[in-house]
């Protein structure tokens, strides 16, 4: 979608007809949830959310090619919002300074979707082949990370450490989201007892961070 910037630089507003398609993909999404959650996964039709969603089979298509998208309808927005801002890092920002400030403005959408964010792990921990499709975006979100680690310590993204620093962090995401009302994942537990999950993950964070810069510190000089 194309998104023109006025001339005083802040993007333009997206316009009536971008609005109404988000709606429809919203509404298709939830109804997919909704019916994942109660009936499964592979017992939904595509018709079914169809008729749930009031709209005709192939828009659901058009929308959602796999039938797995629909249970992660905003994964790869979320994970284009990091790549970006790993992207935009300034100098002297780290990767966990730039995960921090990420997670900030997440937070507003995983708020949001608090309803829909717990049907998706219920629907997820039901299911072993869309484990296997979330551990794929873990893998592609600790690519990413391990990729920023790597530029901040002037090293290989293929190089140990920078993937020991990302999978540490994905790691603290679970452990950290795990420590309220049971949730695995730091997505669903920051819509409850926010501010304690963030102190947690601030401190987490802090802890991978130092371990960047004691390695960057350490790293040799160039010849």
């Amino acid at each position: 979608m194309v998104n023109t910037t006025p001339s005083g630089g802040v993007p333009a507003e997206p316009g009536l007809r971008e609005r109404k398609k988000q709606r429809t993909r919203e509404t298709i999404a939830r109804a997919a949830l909704e019916l994942f959650d109660r009936d499964g996964f592979h017992e939904t039709t595509i018709p079914a959310i169809a008729a749930a969603a009031d709209v005709s089979p192939r828009t659901v298509s058009a929308y959602f090619p796999a039938k797995e998208d629909l249970v992660f309808p905003d994964q790869e927005d979320s994970f284009a919002r990091l790549a970006e801002r790993l992207g935009a890092r300034a100098e002297g920002e780290t990767t966990a300074d730039a995960l921090r400030a990420w997670i900030g403005t997440e937070l507003p959408r995983w708020r949001e979707r608090d309803v829909e964010l717990q049907m998706q792990r219920r629907v997820v921990a039901s299911d072993d082949g869309l484990k296997a499709v979330e551990q794929g975006f873990r893998a592609h979100g600790e690519q990413l990370i391990a990729g920023a680690i790597a530029d901040d310590l002037g090293a290989s993204p293929d190089a140990l450490e920078p993937r020991m620093a990302a999978a540490a962090t994905f790691a603290i995401f679970g452990i950290v989201g795990g420590e309220h009302e049971g949730k695995e994942q730091l997505a669903g537990a920051y819509c409850e007892g926010e501010p304690v999950v963030l102190q947690l993950l601030d401190r987490a964070l802090r802890f991978v961070d130092a371990g960047i810069r004691s390695l960057r510190d350490d790293a040799p000089a160039p010849v």
